[in-house]
This record gives structure tokens, sequence and C-alpha cells, in this order.
């Protein structure tokens, strides 16, 4: 039981010093239907998103998270998108799927628009008990410990967008619901609200380069608080090289591709915490698919 608590204690630990139940993604200004249900249908054109990232590189049952995503307009001002993820850290995984829901509205003359989201979640927490070891099979972790449990969830947005900058607000977790897996509240945990409020700008610097500053900031409600703070880029918008700083936690190098309908990128991200001592890092890929943007239905 005493390596099962200790494991319990390191998770813990990770869960604070990452400041988040959900698992950052360096590569968002890609896919920000990652972090905010609105941007569902706002693109010309509908993406299938691939993103797989193993954290901590070089640790024994280090987090890893894998996310297929899309989303496309069906009717005027109308998004629909879907999303199915897994979380997985030793013995734990959580697994899910989500479905949301967006529509748009013009502002003003200038073109731009406000997307409000909404996204109905489902998951299962699963615990593997085969790659517990235990000093007594008979634990009460064995007898009594549920291998499974699914449990709802909702998420909501507000981005606001046009072709040079946007903004975005979103909230994730948002019943605070208690997961336990044990009937003596051992495998206690609570799924806390987070919130983000990211913003980003995109200004050509000649015929051949583009530059874009953007920023993603985190807000939880064990008051835990962080900032992404990025800078990217593009050449001839096929080439991509960016850095980002993510404050507390890690510096990351971002490198992608686009050609065509087909967009791949590469990050590596350096931990600056005390894990660096036992990771050489983290890695993240991610592959998109762009299919030409469905005619609205009238």
């Amino acid at each position: 039981m005493k390596k099962f608590f200790f494991f319990i204690a390191v998770l813990a630990v990770v869960q604070t010093v990452s400041a988040q139940q959900l698992t950052s993604v360096s590569q968002y200004m890609e896919n920000k239907y990652v972090f905010n249900p609105a941007v569902v249908g706002t693109l010309p054109y509908s993406p299938l998103a691939l993103t797989y990232k193993r954290m901590w590189t070089g640790m024994d049952d280090a987090p890893t998270m894998q996310m297929l995503s899309s989303h496309f307009e069906a009717s005027n001002n109308v998004g629909l998108g879907g999303k199915i993820f897994n979380y997985s850290t030793g013995p734990l995984s959580k697994m899910g799927i989500e479905a949301t829901y967006a529509y748009q509205l013009r502002v003003g003359a200038s073109g731009a628009k406000l997307s409000l989201g909404l996204s109905a979640q489902l998951y299962q927490f699963y615990l593997n008990k085969s790659k517990l070891t235990l000093e007594q099979m008979d634990d009460d972790v064995m007898l009594f410990g549920s291998e499974k449990l699914i449990s709802p969830d909702a998420a909501f947005g507000a981005y606001y967008y046009n072709d040079q900058y946007f903004a975005g607000l979103s909230a994730y977790q948002l019943f605070n619901r208690k997961v336990d897996m044990m009937t003596d509240k051992i495998l206690e945990n609570r799924q806390v609200r987070h919130y983000f409020l990211t913003a980003g700008y995109n200004r050509d610097i000649n015929a051949n380069l583009s530059f874009e500053p953007s920023f993603l900031a985190k807000f939880i409600e064990s008051k835990i608080y962080q900032v992404d703070i990025n800078a990217k880029v593009t050449y001839k918008q096929m080439l991509w090289l960016g850095l980002s700083y993510r404050t507390q936690d890690a510096v990351a190098i971002n490198l992608g591709i686009r050609k065509d309908r087909f967009i791949f990128g590469y990050s590596y991200d350096y931990s600056l915490t005390d894990i660096s001592k036992y990771s050489i890092g983290s890695h993240e890929l991610l592959f998109i698919v762009k299919f030409n943007k469905s005619k609205p239905k009238l």
C-alpha cells in the first residue's frame, strides 16, 4: 500500500507543478479548438487534427496525451465539432469524447465576428490495477477500488476574431465534479474548473515573412496561475519557427510546415522545474488535414 500511496502523492505533486489537470499543448496556435469550444466553425476550411504528446521523456510511466479533433461550418454562422482524447499517467487514464456547438455573430462593419461555443463531455477514468505494485494483494485498493468511473462535464467559450487578430475566453470542467474510485474516498479527486484567456496578432513583415505574437493565460480554481508567451515567424505561409515560455514550467521550440492540405508540426519542451533532473524534455507531434469548406446549408 505504501508504494501505491507514494504514486498518488507523486501524481498530486505533478498536477500542482504542471498547474493543471488538463495537459499543456505547446502547438495550440495551430489548433485553438484544444482550449476553446467557440473556435468551432470559424476557419475557412474543416480541419482534422491529430495531436500526440509525451511528457518528461526518460521517466517511467510519464504522462502521455492523444487527441483527435475536427470541426466544420454546418450552416450559416453555425459550427459543429468533436474530439476524442486520452490522458494517461502510469496506471491511471482519462479517456473521453466531446461534442461542440458554436454560433457566430457579426460585430460592427469591420468584418470581425464573435463566436460562442458550448461543449458536452463524457469522461471515463480507468485504474489499471495490474500496473500497481502493492505489499498486500488483498489491500483495499484491490478489493474495493473501482477500475472504471464515467463522469459527464461541460465547457463554454467565447472567441472574437478577424483576419489579423483574435481573443478568446473559455472555461472547462464546469461541473466541478468529485471523482471517487474508492468507497472510503481514498482515491478521491475533484475536477476543478480551468479558465483560459488567449489573444494574438498576425502581422506581415514583408512579402515572405509574417510574425505572430500571442499569449495563453490559465487560471485554475485551486488558485494556480500560468501564462504561455509565444512568438512565431512564418516564411511564405509554408514554414514556421516558434518559441514559447511557460511560466514556472518550461520553454518550447516549435517547428512546422504547411503544404497544400497538410500541416505537420513538432514541439520540444524543456522543463525549468526540478523534473529536468530526471527527464530530457517533452515531445509533441501535430498532424492536420484540411478539407474544403462545406457550402452552408440555407
